[in-house]
């Protein structure tokens, strides 16, 4: 556990050392501090963390500093709601009446490694949910869910290079909730880093001087990279025509590829 007073004093009394980002386990950070320590610089600016550290909000500290502990308070808090509101509610919630020209959609099986790693990450077992998932990874590449759930993961664990990887991958499958990439609180740190905000303006594809993955075959023009709200209303209706039966895996990238370009 971070202290934000520990953090706000560090920054205060030797924020030009560095002390506070390495105390944070920031420690690229700390070194570039003490890299510039003999041009004050770092001194100002530590004063200005030390002073955000001591004012800002304990929640809002411990979801950016404290991420595992803050994700298993935020679980039991709706575990708890949950449970309340469960336990007053007079019946349970009747399913929608079936139609008898409605064909019930198939539901595939998952495979034991990702309902495994499914049941860890619920527990917060991290590690244990990363190992599982990389077996159904080797089961089948292609689920989109779970490169997600690895990119938050990963994102829990402040890996930058593979959590951008898995989510790439995840977008590359037919993963468009991008409401959920913005708010997901496991994917948190990944947002405050530079790097995600490159990818993001790359068209949330990761760039070619990015150490994590190659740049795309077919890249899309610069004055074009940044996705617009209409742009990805587009590619999520053509997510949904897809997941219908709609349109097939190629048309899919074709008509994707053609939104990208426009």
């Amino acid at each position: 556990m971070k202290s934000k007073t520990t953090a706000g004093i560090f920054a205060l009394v030797f924020g030009g050392l560095g002390v506070h980002r390495f105390y944070l386990g920031q420690k690229g950070l700390g070194i570039l501090y003490l890299l510039f320590v003999w041009t004050f610089i770092p001194t100002i600016i530590a004063m200005i963390d030390g002073i955000v550290f001591l004012t800002q909000d304990e929640d809002k500290f411990n979801r950016k500093y404290n991420t595992e502990y803050w994700a298993m308070q935020h679980a039991q808090q709706q575990q708890q709601q949950y449970h309340h509101h469960h336990h007053y509610q007079s019946s349970p919630p009747q399913p929608p009446p079936r139609t008898a020209y409605a064909e019930e959609p198939r539901r595939e099986k998952k495979d034991p490694f990702q309902v495994s790693a499914d049941r860890k990450y619920a527990d917060y077992d991290f590690e244990g949910a990363i190992q599982d998932y990389r077996r159904s990874l080797n089961v089948d590449p292609r689920q989109a869910d779970v490169h997600f759930k690895m990119a938050c993961l990963y994102s829990i664990h402040e890996d930058t290079d593979t959590a951008l990887y898995h989510l790439s991958q995840a977008l590359e499958h037919g993963y468009y909730d991008f409401d959920e990439i913005e708010k997901h609180d496991h994917l948190a740190f990944l947002r405050s880093t530079p790097d995600y905000q490159a990818f993001k303006s790359n068209g949330y594809r990761i760039p070619a001087t990015s150490p994590a993955e190659p740049a795309a075959a077919n890249p899309v023009p610069p004055d074009t990279l940044e996705l617009s709200d209409d742009l990805i209303t587009r590619i999520e209706r053509l997510a949904k025509l897809k997941e219908d039966g709609i349109l097939s895996e190629d048309a899919f990238r074709r008509e994707k590829a053609k939104i990208l370009r426009s």
